[in-house]
């Protein structure tokens, strides 16, 4: 009996011991801030066009020296505590998404570093299930990108042999992937998404990568397979032609739900249906066609104004047969994507659109006490309906700005940035780079580490707090669009296309070709 009961004490000992030692594990990680002094030197308000890009390169440095400090060779590093994260498979995500981004730069000396573990990275092993669509924005789209501006085999062989990898998800009995693949047993592996299902936005946005794939290796496989999905949804109807809800039964094909969104699980495969008309220059009008259907019914059903705010254009959700007022940080591509298309389509409508919408995601900045914009903000339109119920603060700030904020986590996300980048391409008007560049000294002053950039969890707050994380985009997107935005020289639309995490293919052909105007 005494034997049992000091066995029971002990054992109540090491669990009690286990559950302080990770709860403040945690609590370090997640919550202090062990740089309580730590104030970066605000940035110039007025800095040239020329030292903003230079600025923008020193934060992209900053933060691959922190990663290359503490966490070489993994997936990420945390921005506050130094530690490693891998989320990615352990696939060095952070290098080769930025991959371009040090060539674009012209860091030589860390690209060197990079191309080196690259060529040591082992893509056949993994401790977890291998994303299909994260995987290939993020790895086979940096791999392309690498090699489009290189011509280094090293990056397109790389890419084939991952790419091979993940076909199995594609063996269901419509052609609609499965979210997973588990490389060991070679077979797909259903999503985690309501009632298994596969999201839009993911099955429906590898045909970029997969085409560029075919054009380099000649293989016809890896467009096979994703232009099959694209024929799948064409013949599809839909309650609001050409916009697909967001989930999809893989073995069925059935849609399993009725949200409709140009923000999360909907968004790049909107962006990919006119991006893969520009790729292949106009050749295949099934794209285009898709992508103005689309536009049609978002022009008719999903696009509001302000109550109170005429100036302020939303682009909503549709929930069970009715708008959602409701637009997140990831919907804010879209802006970008309408003035793509109506420049290349001559439609001054589509700018104008486009052009509108980038103000509301930029106001969406402008309107916190950090100037930084948050992941979900809701409004309410003209009619004076609203989707989500608010507080007295979040009342009061819509009263003054035409928003407010019902999730107010920043990602280190890419997206308005992104919009801003077409408005000023497309536009050549010089307040947009202003926009921009009022939008990284925000991001400067409010998410600078020691080790790198971190993300923050209130945006309505100057004291938010990190969050620790610092995802490979924050390399591969975000810090490119910014040095984009202030060296228009860099990737010209009428040559290149970039992805859904900013790795510019050539457009038309096999051949790579100059990242510069008169390269």
């Amino acid at each position: 009996m005494r034997k049992t009961r000091l066995i029971f004490y002990t054992l109540s000992f090491l669990a009690f011991f286990l559950f302080t030692f990770l709860s403040i594990q945690f609590w370090f990680e997640n919550y202090h801030n062990p740089f309580p002094d730590w104030y970066p030197p605000e940035l110039p308000i007025n800095a040239a066009t020329q030292k903003r890009g230079e600025y923008v390169k020193e934060a992209f440095v900053h933060s691959f020296n922190g990663y290359k400090q503490y966490a070489w060779g993994h997936d990420e590093v945390r921005p506050v505590t130094g530690s490693p994260r891998n989320t990615r498979n352990g696939w060095a995500a952070t290098i080769v998404d930025s991959l371009d981004t040090m060539i674009l730069m012209n860091l030589t000396k860390e690209y060197k570093l990079s191309r080196e573990l690259v060529s040591r990275i082992d893509f056949k092993k993994t401790y977890d299930l291998v994303n299909v669509f994260e995987t290939t924005i993020r790895y086979i789209g940096g791999l392309l990108s690498a090699y489009d501006l290189t011509s280094d085999n090293l990056y397109l062989d790389k890419a084939i042999e991952l790419a091979v990898q993940l076909l199995p998800a594609f063996d269901t009995p419509t052609g609609i992937p499965l979210q997973y693949v588990n490389l060991k047993k070679k077979t797909g592996v259903h999503s985690r998404f309501p009632g298994s299902a596969s999201a839009l936005a993911e099955f429906g946005s590898v045909q970029l990568e997969f085409r560029r794939l075919s054009e380099l290796s000649g293989n016809p496989i890896f467009l096979d397979k994703a232009q099959r999905v694209i024929d799948i949804l064409q013949s599809k109807s839909t309650e609001l032609p050409g916009l697909y809800p967001v989930y999809m039964d893989p073995l069925n094909g059935k849609f399993t739900t009725s949200w409709v969104t140009w923000g999360g699980l909907g968004d790049s495969f909107y962006e990919y249906l006119l991006k893969h008309y520009i790729m292949v220059e106009g050749t295949l009008d099934q794209y285009l066609d898709m992508w103005l259907l689309a536009i049609d019914s978002t022009q008719k059903y999903l696009i509001s104004t302000g109550y109170g705010f005429s100036n302020m254009t939303y682009l909503n959700q549709w929930w069970e047969g009715q708008p959602y007022y409701e637009m997140s940080h990831l919907a804010c591509f879209a802006p970008g994507n309408f003035l793509l298309g109506g420049h290349i389509l001559k439609n001054d409508t589509l700018i104008e659109l486009g052009l509108n919408l980038t103000y509301t995601c930029y106001q969406s900045y402008e309107s916190t006490d950090t100037k930084i914009g948050a992941e979900i903000f809701a409004y309410v339109d003209a009619s004076g309906t609203r989707s989500r119920r608010w507080n007295r603060k979040q009342r009061n700030s819509y009263l003054s700005t035409g928003i407010f904020v019902t999730d107010g986590h920043y990602y280190l996300r890419p997206e308005v940035i992104e919009s801003i980048f077409y408005a000023y391409r497309i536009t050549g008007d010089k307040k947009y780079q202003d926009w921009g560049w009022n939008v990284f000294r925000a991001i400067n002053k409010y998410c600078k580490t020691p080790i790198g950039f971190s993300g923050i969890r209130d945006v309505t707050s100057s004291k938010g707090g990190w969050d620790n994380i610092a995802e490979s985009f924050w390399y591969g997107e975000t810090l490119k669009y910014l040095y984009l935005l202030f060296n228009e020289d860099l990737l010209p639309l009428d040559r290149w296309v970039l992805n859904t995490e900013a790795h510019p293919f050539r457009i038309g052909g096999k051949k790579p070709a100059s990242s510069r105007q008169n390269g």
